[in-house]
Parts: structure tokens; sequence; C-alpha cells
């Protein structure tokens, strides 16, 4: 959920652009309740419709930058509250202003009062809107009175405008927070695929290591124990742990790079079952005789790519559309993976896509990414065994 105060992280370029046209139709539709007033007033000189024109002004910049409060679900109630003072201080200071040189016949500060109780429903709770609300119209009221205005017009002026107001801000907003509390959950679901991720890796560390160093532990004080007695044992147990220490290197950086331990056809449903998930079109196509193309150092790196293109198109990609293709041949296996966000997907420097290319090469593979045909596409190409 996306609170007041905490701007989420999984906020992306696609929800900040909603946010920008979402804002741009809402100043279009309050717009009018700024600009009315001031062609319904008739000041006597210059200068009075400089001021009028400067209250006008900053009422109109008040009303924007709580409508930005509005469409930015994580900005603070501090911020919101003294944004709400501005715009409420704005608009009374324009009150007698346009209530003494109103045209006659008309009621301009009711347009800018109903506009202001409709902005307020949209970033504060129905109980403060309802004791600020009600004072701007009674102001209204007061001010209909005094300059000798249709109480009834102002009433419906007043109240008109402000439900207008809502009807058509309150469902846009609505929905530009919606989209952003989906985005936010869509990098949530990518970020705990990556700690499941490092979940793993950190138990098969812990159950491999915590083996055998203890083992080369205790072979290593053997060894020193034997020296003086019986070198020849001696080195014998230190051929050992010297063995022991290069397998379980080996070991260690088959865990980090997946060697082993992910299964290619497990990976595969995995990144259908994330991206259908995240709501994202997923096609997932795999030739059954992949296995007897591959050996399984290859399928491990095969895994490897399809669990870091789909991590990374989720946390950096706008994709709506994602296609998983690996085919195989005599002369190999090929792993396209395509998406329609158009941007690059590597976005984690040294275990990302760069890194994996080093060790495609290494394995006398190749690995590519970036636009084709307007789409994203991420490529790997291996041969056969």
């Amino acid at each position: 959920m996306v609170t007041p105060g905490s701007r989420p992280g999984g906020v992306t370029d696609r929800a900040g652009r909603a946010r920008l046209v979402v804002l741009a139709i809402l100043t279009v539709n309050v717009g009018w309740g700024v600009l009315l007033p001031l062609a319904l007033v008739d000041p006597p000189s210059r200068a009075a419709w400089l001021l009028v024109g400067a209250l006008a002004a900053a009422s109109g910049a008040a009303l924007v930058l709580l409508l930005r409060a509005a469409v930015t679900p994580w900005v603070g109630s501090r911020t919101r509250d003294g944004l709400v003072a501005v715009l409420l201080a704005s608009a009374l200071a324009l009150w007698p202003v346009v209530g003494a040189w109103a045209a006659p016949g008309q009621e301009p500060w009711a347009w800018l009062a109903g506009t202001v109780v409709g902005v307020l429903l949209l970033v504060l709770a129905p109980r403060a809107v309802l004791a600020l609300g009600g004072a701007l119209v009674a102001v209204a009221v007061v001010g209909a009175v005094v300059w000798g205005q249709s109480v009834p017009q102002t009433l419906g002026f007043t109240v008109g405008t402000a439900a207008l107001v809502v009807l058509m801000g309150q469902v846009l907003v609505w929905l530009l927070r919606l989209l952003v509390a989906a985005e936010a959950g869509r990098e949530a679901e990518a970020g705990l695929a990556v700690s499941a991720e490092r979940l793993r890796l950190a138990q098969e560390l812990h159950d491999l290591l915590g083996h055998r160093l203890t083992v080369i532990a205790l072979r290593a004080e053997v060894a020193g124990d034997l020296v003086a007695v019986d070198p020849v044992r001696a080195r014998a147990e230190t051929e050992a742990v010297r063995g022991l220490a290069a397998s379980t290197l080996a070991e260690v950086r088959a865990a980090v790079h997946g060697y082993g331990t992910v299964d290619l056809a497990e990976q595969l449903r995995t990144a259908e079952l994330v991206l259908a998930s995240a709501g994202i079109a997923a096609t997932v196509r795999a030739d059954a005789a992949i296995a007897h193309v591959l050996d399984p150092t290859s399928t491990g790196l095969l895994a490897a790519v399809v669990r870091e293109s789909v991590t990374n198109l989720l946390r950096h990609s706008d994709a709506m559309q994602v296609s998983v293709d690996l085919t195989a041949g005599d002369a190999g296996a090929t792993l396209v993976v395509v998406n329609d966000g158009l941007r690059p997907v590597d976005g984690v420097r040294g275990t990302g896509l760069p890194a994996l290319a080093g060790r495609a090469a290494r394995a006398g593979a190749r690995l590519t990414w970036g636009p084709v045909g307007g789409l994203f596409e991420v490529r790997l190409v291996m041969a056969g065994r």
C-alpha cells in the first residue's frame, strides 16, 4: 500500500507519466474556477486589475500545487496541510476584492470557493473537508449578503462547482493511485524473487562451506601434528587438504553461477509464473530436445540468463508482453527473451547481463542484448556438445 509520506520504490516511469497526464487534466478542469472570477469583476483602475490578477495567480498556483499533492500519494501530511493553508489564505484574500468589484448580478468568488472545496476533497479526509468547506460556503453567503448578491445563486454556484470538480477529479486520482500501488507491488514482487534467490544461494553456501571447511580444518590439524613424526603421511594429508580446498572452490563457483543447482525446466516454469503474476502476458516455448543437445553446465547458463532477464525486466522496464523461446538443433541451442518495454533490462552491475556475457564467452557461447525491431531482445547462442 502507498501511504502518505513514504515514496514507494516501485514507482516506475510509467506511473510518473500517468501522474503528469492526470495532473494536466485536473489543472485544465479546475483552471476555469480561477479564470472565471476575472471575467465577472469590474475593477475601477489598472492598479485594481493588477491586484485582482496577482491574487488570482496566487490562488491558481496554490491550486496546482495541491493538485500535484493529490496525484502524489507519498507527499507528507505536513506538506499537504501547508499547501491547504496557502490555498485557503490566497482564496480568502481574493474574496473581498472580487466581492466589492463584482459585476452586477454576478458572484465571482462563489466559483473559486466551490473549486477550492472540490480540490480539498481530493487530498483531505471528508470530516476535514466538511469543516473547511462549510466555512468557505458560509463566507460565500456572507459575501452575497454584504454585497447584495443572490444567496441561493451563490449557494448553487459554490456547491455545484465543488460537486463538478469532485466528479471530474476523484475517479482520475483513484485510478492513478491504483496504478501507483500496482507498480509498487510489481517492484516488490521482483525484489522478493531476488531475495529468494539470495536466500537459496546463502543456504547452499552455508551447507557446502560449513561441512567442507570443518573437514579441511581437521585434516590440516592432523597434517601439522604428523610433520615431525611421519612426514610422508603429513604430505599426504596436505595434498588431501589442497584437493578439498580446490573442489570446494569449484563447488562454490558452481553455486554462485547456478551450475547444477537450478533446473532449466523449473526456471522456465518459474519465469512464466512470475511474469503472469506481475500482469505481463508471457509466452514461454522450450524445445524438448534441449537436454540432449547441451551438457549440464550449458543448461545452467541458460537458466541463469532466463532468471536474470526476467528479474531485470520486472525491475527496469515497462514491459507488458514477454516471450521466451528456447530452440535446439544439431549445432547447439538458442535462447531469445523479448519484451516490449523498449528499455535496457540490465540494471545490476557486476552480477547482471555483462557478467553473464563474460561467463557465456568462457563457455564458448555468445550473449547479446539491445533493441531489435522496436522490441528489446536478449539472445544467447550456445554450441552443442
